[in-house]
């Protein structure tokens, strides 16, 4: 639907102090914090993965050593999405404006701020989702039961969900530096370096994370989380107010953002027969995951 003049009526006041458009300010990037990000020239990225050797078995004098196997993962595809949204003014809404062009340039930047908006919030809904969507290996991103391929199952969730506390996130970052691989040999570099909350549970995470002493206690107890050097940020487009998430270092993540196409400079052009202005913007990218590992998450009690 065009923007007509009766939409905008007050910039034909010549009378007019100010015209301003909501939703031009937003939140710095955010995504990017979280996930690992790249570009992509192709229809689809795709991730696989090989297990590693199991551990030594002992060999007993003269008998034969054994040999050992790689068991295949599963494989993800990252498939670019396209997003598209565009606007359009008719022209003579365009001739009775008496404020051009500060009225008119004002609409590419809420486009943009649009465009950034849908990056983050469909990047978020990997982890809004993430308690109940299934992935890869056929459970949630945050799951009790993720299956190793030497056997067994690994967490990287409570058993029963918990809300942000000093035992909850002694906890969790307890569970991640645990985590094995798909053989269940431990991993060095499955450390948590960032907590991640939405803005419902940002002051917890500051008083757990800057206060000296243990927080909430009055046995003036050292606040032993301190010692992990953690850092936290507040991922405002996360949904569940109470909800938190550990990640290691980027290096171990397989969180992934996929940029096919980037917004780049919005299509202008005119209707032959309405002649109405039009302004088109498109994006193409894939978000997602290959494997939770390095990752930790509750959705709150």
């Amino acid at each position: 639907m065009a923007i007509t003049r009766s939409q905008i009526v007050d910039t034909l006041d010549v009378g007019l102090n100010e015209i301003w458009l909501d939703g031009l300010k937003g939140w710095d990037e955010e995504y990017a914090k979280i996930f690992v990000v790249g570009s992509s020239k192709k229809q689809l990225e795709k991730d696989s993965y090989l297990s590693g050797f199991g551990n030594f078995p002992e060999k007993t004098e003269g008998s034969p050593a054994q040999y050992d196997s790689l068991y295949p993962g599963i494989s993800t595809n990252f498939v670019p999405k396209t997003y598209a949204l565009g606007y359009e003014i008719t022209e003579e809404a365009v001739e009775d404006n008496q404020y051009e062009p500060e009225t008119f340039n004002k609409f590419p930047e809420a486009l943009k701020r649009s465009a950034i908006s849908t990056v983050e919030v469909v990047s978020a809904n990997v982890f809004n989702n993430g308690f109940s969507t299934n992935g890869f290996d056929g459970v949630p991103l945050f799951s009790v039961n993720h299956l190793l391929l030497g056997g067994s199952t690994q967490a990287n969730t409570p058993a029963t969900q918990a809300d942000l506390s000093v035992s909850s996130l002694q906890a969790g970052l307890q569970a991640l530096e645990d985590q094995v691989d798909e053989r269940g040999k431990k991993i060095a570099s499955s450390q948590a370096v960032l907590l991640v909350v939405p803005t419902g549970n940002m002051w917890t995470s500051e008083e757990l994370l800057k206060s000296t002493q243990k927080p909430y206690v009055a046995n003036n107890e050292i606040n032993a989380i301190r010692m992990k050097d953690l850092t936290y940020m507040v991922w405002h487009y996360l949904t569940d107010s109470d909800s938190w998430f550990l990640l290691a270092s980027k290096d171990v993540l397989k969180i992934k953002f996929f940029w096919r196409i980037k917004l780049g400079d919005l299509r202008r052009g005119t209707d032959f027969d309405s002649t109405n202005l039009k302004h088109l913007g498109r994006m193409r990218f894939a978000v997602g995951y290959s494997h939770y590992q390095g990752t930790y998450g509750s959705s709150g009690a």
